[in-house]
């Protein structure tokens, strides 16, 4: 089964994303904050992670850049999401999804970065 890192500072939003993702057929893994999703991306090495770009402790562009600067983690693509406008040009991200977003489009990148949901 396919592991993806959700991450938003919102918990019930971020239990709903975790719905639709495992409804889909992909395990998921939670994070509150940028600083426990690394921890849990150190630990649980996820196939992609998607990650809100404005969050306590560690934001989104920190936690893209340690991602990108661990060996282990650099090759995970980062799907992030935000209700701005455009991330940063120099954040290397797979996608961009802008709040509000379709639940389509985001199990559509899902399946897009890894290749399958299961």
């Amino acid at each position: 089964m396919t592991t993806v890192l959700l991450m938003d500072d919102d918990p019930r939003l971020l239990d709903a994303l975790a719905a639709l993702v495992e409804s889909d057929g992909f395990h998921v893994i939670k994070a509150l904050d940028g600083a426990q999703a690394l921890r849990c991306a150190r630990a649980e090495q996820p196939a992609i992670v998607v990650t809100d770009y404005m969050m306590p402790v560690m934001d989104g562009e920190a936690l893209v850049r340690a991602l990108a600067s661990d060996p282990g983690l650099a090759g995970v693509p980062v799907v992030l999401s935000s209700a701005v406008a455009a991330p940063p040009g120099t954040l290397h991200i797979a996608a961009f999804l802008r709040k509000p977003f379709a639940a389509a489009r985001l199990l559509e990148l899902l399946h897009q970065y890894t290749a399958t949901g299961s």
